[in-house]
């Protein structure tokens, strides 16, 4: 077993802020369903701990990103991993 070096979410999404400023590149903006799939990887792991789409919308909305359940379960359809 290596052991290669791994990175936390924190990290990663820090690095891509910075990358971008350096570039001049302005602040990126994602529509809805973009959020989801960026987030398809944490939405996943609620799903498997047992959280509804219900729940997992009013979580996301507590963070200002307006998505409903019946969004969550639209984007289910299109992407089953994302279950």
């Amino acid at each position: 077993m290596t052991n290669e070096r791994t990175y936390t979410a924190d990290e990663v999404a820090t690095a891509s802020r910075e990358l971008r400023e350096a570039a001049g590149a302005g602040e990126g903006h994602f529509t809805k369903d973009q959020v989801i799939d960026l987030l398809g990887g944490a939405i996943g792991l609620l799903r498997e701990r047992g959280f509804s789409y219900d729940q997992i919308a009013e979580l996301c909305t507590g963070f200002d990103i307006e998505v409903t359940a019946a969004d969550l379960a639209r984007h289910a359809h299109k992407a089953p991993a994302f279950i």
